[in-house]
């Protein structure tokens, strides 16, 4: 099932996650711009009588790109909803995921979606047919996204036939919709399973890894704005191929609140919600689901997959 992360999933988080991941690490440089004209001519203590105080007065917009970064590492929990572009196709993503590893959500890439839970390291997989003809080149990947236990199953590893992901047979793929056709695939809990199967979707600390301060030249800050209707700081930073915003939450924890590129090769926004609100997921019914092990099967039988 690392097949789903090559084939569909994981392009999908890249081009969301490199949306928000770009735009932060764009953060710093030059000091947060001035206020506006208006602003200026106002006296001094009518404006500390009447304007909120600004959190991240005197800060650059590295030092607020940080802060960001930091309390968004620590959020116990968080929804991510994702629109973007992966090779000319339009990518749309939302799940929730806390640091236990709970998780649930789904996603889209033009005609093709699928649902996902990871419930106690159990990670369960339902998609559309175009989902499973998408993956099913690389079914060859099935057995690596099986627990480590599952390595010593006297069922034994899925003979290949020679088969590569060029080259897998149409009928393989029919076999795995059909097979899997309004079912869910189960997915046995071990050592880094859903990890495998998911691209580390559903880990909290992986995904967040990849949003840091890097490259802290050229930004600046932008006009207060609001997201969902919570105050905001922007960051701006502006290239050659086009612009990355970036908003901080300008009360409360300074989150990461959203994310948008515009121009360039992989436009998208992403928003981040729901900070510290409990994960809850519903185990699909055992009548609608599909063990891996099955699969596994199914696919020596056919000498497919």
């Amino acid at each position: 099932m690392t097949a789903i992360k090559r084939k569909f999933l994981m392009p999908a988080l890249v081009s969301a996650l490199t949306v928000a991941g770009t735009a932060s690490c764009a953060t710093g440089g030059a000091d947060h711009v001035a206020a506006g004209t208006a602003e200026k001519e106002a006296p001094a203590a009518a404006k500390q009588a009447t304007a909120p105080a600004d959190p991240f007065a005197g800060l650059t917009a590295a030092r607020i790109a940080g802060e960001a970064v930091t309390a968004t590492k620590g959020a116990p929990s968080l929804r991510l909803t994702a629109e973007g572009t992966d090779d000319g196709r339009r990518v749309k993503v939302d799940f929730s995921l806390d640091r236990s590893g709970t998780c649930t959500g789904g996603l889209r890439r033009d005609d093709s979606e699928a649902e996902f839970a990871v419930v106690k390291g159990v990670t369960y997989v339902k998609g559309d047919d175009e989902f499973w003809r998408s993956i099913s080149s690389g079914a060859d990947d099935v057995n690596a996204a099986n627990d480590e236990n599952a390595a010593n199953d006297e069922s034994g590893p899925i003979e290949q036939s020679g088969r590569t992901d060029q080259n897998a047979d149409t009928a393989v793929a029919d076999e795995l919709v059909q097979l899997l056709k309004g079912k869910w695939l189960k997915i046995p809990a071990g050592a880094g399973a859903s990890a495998r199967a998911l691209g580390g979707a559903c880990d909290l600390d992986a995904m967040l890894d990849g949003v840091h301060v890097a490259d802290a030249k050229g930004a600046t800050r932008g006009a207060a704005a609001e997201v969902e209707g919570r105050k905001a700081a922007t960051l701006v930073k502006r290239e050659t191929d086009g612009t990355r915003t970036t908003y901080v939450a300008a009360e409360g924890e300074p989150y990461l609140l959203k994310a948008v590129s515009e121009g360039g090769q992989a436009p998208g926004t992403v928003l981040l919600t729901d900070f510290g609100v409990p994960v809850k997921v519903a185990v699909p019914p055992a009548a609608e689901t599909l063990d891996l092990r099955d699969v596994r099967q199914s696919a020596s039988r056919t000498s497919g997959l």
